[in-house]
């Protein structure tokens, strides 16, 4: 049985025939992706228009594509409603499209990698979008192709007009791979000195961490009296080039006294030092950070 269809020519750019009515849209978007989160964009952006010169979207299914037909009855607005449309499918792209761009990417270059692997390196391109200011520039460049043309085909023009848009998120995917090698190294290298803390016989009870408002961290022993072999490192050091890892020097210092439990003092920012949340991934739940005592309360103050 031939399968009963309508004739493609019986469509031309810019109008849908129904019958014996001939029905001429002011912009036509042809997209085979996403397309109900594309006509949720464009109802939102062109909502502003509602009452004084109102935007119509028909819909027409095409096949494997949807094609939206967008009319409005004030032709001196269109520069205005273009503009929103622009932004709209901006939006579309990075939101929407972006993602099974990205996927691509890192499927064809990077397979090697498992799913769950090829996914947080998506997640990492994924966060540059927003830093790029991405959506602005995408909105300039589909404003000024709007301007020209009556139509665009979204999957069209993000493959042939994009060009550099898609070598960007290929630069994304492999700054993100590079990151994620790093972090992947160092998340071995802390499981490694974690089953090592496990596995070692604890020397002393308890140690303290005075970390002071200077950038300098003292070592105390479960009395609270400075250990003979005192670590003093200026964290400072690390913003002058200096060629000692800080985070290898709390660490190892600590690995090296084997304590059963760890305490950190000073102010909130202690936690959020590298060397400290380095420490805390390694010694786990030995390490405790103090609510507020005397020895903390001078180290808030010799910071004054």
């Amino acid at each position: 049985m031939r399968c009963m269809h309508t004739p493609e020519r019986s469509y031309t750019v810019g109008d849908l025939r129904l019958g014996s009515v001939v029905t001429m849209d002011v912009l036509s978007i042809e997209a085979s992706r996403h397309t109900d989160e594309l006509r949720e964009l464009l109802r939102q952006r062109l909502e502003r228009f509602k009452g004084r010169n109102e935007v119509s979207i028909r819909e027409e299914r095409r096949r494997e594509a949807v094609r939206l037909g967008l009319q409005w009855p004030d032709r001196g607005a269109d520069e205005e409603i273009g503009m929103e449309v622009a932004h709209a499918l901006a939006q579309h792209i990075v939101a929407n499209l972006e993602p099974d761009l990205l996927s691509q990417v890192i499927r064809r270059h990077y397979g090697q990698f498992d799913p769950a692997e090829r996914e947080e390196i998506l997640g990492s391109a994924r966060a540059e979008a927003p830093r790029r200011g991405l959506t602005a520039r995408l909105a300039r460049r589909i404003g000024d192709y709007l301007t020209q043309h009556r139509a665009v085909n979204l999957d069209g023009f993000v493959t042939f007009r994009l060009k550099d848009y898609v070598m960007d998120l290929e630069h994304d995917v492999d700054a993100a791979v590079d990151e994620f090698l790093i972090d992947r190294e160092y998340r071995e290298f802390v499981r490694l000195l974690r089953y090592f803390v496990e596995v070692q016989t604890p020397k002393l009870p308890e140690v303290h961490v005075m970390v002071q408002a200077d950038g300098r961290f003292e070592l105390r022993d479960h009395l609270m009296q400075p250990l003979p072999d005192e670590v003093s490192v200026d964290f400072r050091l690390e913003s002058q080039g200096a060629e000692i890892n800080l985070e290898d020097v709390l660490v190892s210092s600590l690995i090296t006294l084997a304590p059963r439990e760890v305490t950190v003092h000073g102010d909130d920012a202690a936690q959020d030092l590298p060397s400290v949340r380095t420490a805390k991934q390694v010694f786990g739940q030995r390490m405790h950070y103090c609510s507020g005592c005397r020895a903390c309360e001078a180290l808030r103050r010799a910071g004054i």
